[in-house]
């Protein structure tokens, strides 16, 4: 099939796999860690945050009716990356889940080897 003089193509592009997240733990699993095993079939949207950043705070206002209204195909996982020393303390982390009330599983990576 041609465009003018353009050629057009159907190949499919190359399956890449996604890196597995990778920090010192999580939050609102259960005590478990979260991998992209449990994940498939859904689709995933990172949230890269941190709790002391006010426009990522705003964020988890919006995505909460989008958690509710696609539940059974969205998971949310927030990706805490911390940015200041005091916001590495998985102690300051776990009290602002619990703040914001933050329902999804969270990715406590303070080396941001995610990010």
């Amino acid at each position: 099939m041609t465009a003018g003089n353009a050629a057009v193509t159907t190949q499919s592009a190359p399956r890449i796999r996604a890196s597995e997240l990778v920090g010192r733990g999580w939050l609102n699993t259960g005590g478990q860690s979260l991998d992209l095993q449990a994940l498939r079939g859904k689709i995933v949207l990172l949230d890269f945050w941190t709790f002391c950043c006010i426009n990522c705070l705003h964020v988890l206002d919006e995505l909460r009716p989008l958690e509710q209204k696609y539940a059974d195909v969205l998971v949310t996982v927030g990706v805490h990356s911390p940015k200041f020393e005091h916001e590495a303390d998985p102690v300051a982390l776990a009290a602002a889940v619990e703040r914001y009330e933050i329902q999804h599983p969270v990715l406590d990576d303070p080396e941001l080897v995610t990010w």
